[in-house]
């Protein structure tokens, strides 16, 4: 019963020690930031709050030259976690423009889909009733009604098959 006590004791206490090593640092936005990690290299001394018992900090004044970090560059954009809400924010306008892009286009492809069926539709009817040796009536102009001749029934059959050329045959290649 003792030993099971003890090794609850330990147990508990190294468990309170990993609890306690929290840093807490004002960051270059001036927000409080907690973390159980170090805070990046760039942050100064004087900005960091809380730091845990164990945690020796070495100041970058006291490293040699060649064990200084390397300065954040002013020309190198922030990291993603350093974003600004005013990047966050475009860059779900731009996510959901692209996105409206994306299904206006899909749409307006379904609709051309649509339309060219249909209209392949058509013309195979066409070209069944122009093939059928049955006479066509068309009216003219003057509101006469007039039978096709061979020639324009010829002519009819080659424009219906322009349109299946067209339309029946396969979405062309963006």
């Amino acid at each position: 019963m003792r030993v099971s006590f003890a090794l609850f004791a330990c147990l508990t206490c190294f468990t309170a020690t990993s609890a306690f090593a929290q840093w807490q640092w004002i960051d270059e936005h001036g927000r409080n930031t907690y973390s159980d990690r170090p805070p990046p290299v760039h942050i100064p001394e004087k900005n960091i709050l809380k730091a845990p018992a164990w945690a020796h900090t070495v100041s970058p004044v006291s490293l040699p030259k060649a064990e200084l970090p390397a300065e954040p560059d002013a020309t190198t954009p922030p990291a993603p976690s350093e974003a600004t809400p005013q990047d966050l924010q475009q860059q779900k306008q731009e996510a959901a423009r692209q996105a409206a892009e994306e299904k206006q286009k899909k749409e307006a492809q379904a609709k051309l889909l649509q339309q060219r069926q249909e209209n392949c539709n058509r013309a195979q009817t066409a070209l069944r009733t122009l093939q059928a040796d049955v006479p066509l009536a068309q009216i003219s102009p003057d509101g006469q009604r007039t039978t096709m001749s061979d020639l324009q029934r010829q002519q009819d059959i080659r424009r219906v098959r322009e349109i299946m050329a067209r339309d029946c045959g396969p979405l062309p290649k963006d």
